[in-house]
């Protein structure tokens, strides 16, 4: 499962149905405090595609979670912030980084990359 974590509904919705027409189960929020929420209730996504600019808890904050929570979910950062320092420190913590708007060809074959090597 692919835990979607935008809060621009448009871009949630498209991500969302654009995953499940290939193939993807999806579970999509518009918060990091929602994502933590589904987590709770035991929803186990495999990939976590969060965006850095959320209200309330940062996408940042939001993974610092994850990696503490459950190191088996791969974050995978979907972002338009063009902050260089931000883009090189997510990924020198092994976090991919994918910049808005997406290439959604570019994103499958994240996808498919990170399923096939977990």
């Amino acid at each position: 499962m692919v835990l979607i974590v935008e809060d621009e509904r448009v871009s949630r919705r498209a991500l969302a149905t654009l995953l499940g027409h290939s193939g993807f189960a999806t579970t999509a929020v518009g918060s990091a405090e929602e994502a933590l929420v589904v987590l709770a209730q035991g929803a186990s996504p495999k990939i976590a595609l969060i965006d850095l600019d959320l209200p309330g808890m940062s996408g940042a904050e939001l993974i610092a979670r994850l990696a503490r929570l459950d190191k088996s979910v791969i974050p995978i950062v979907i972002s338009a912030a063009n902050d260089d320092r931000l883009i090189a420190a997510t990924r020198a913590r092994g976090v991919s980084f994918l910049r808005k708007p997406l290439n959604f060809e570019d994103l499958l074959s994240l996808l498919s990359e990170v399923r096939f090597l977990h």
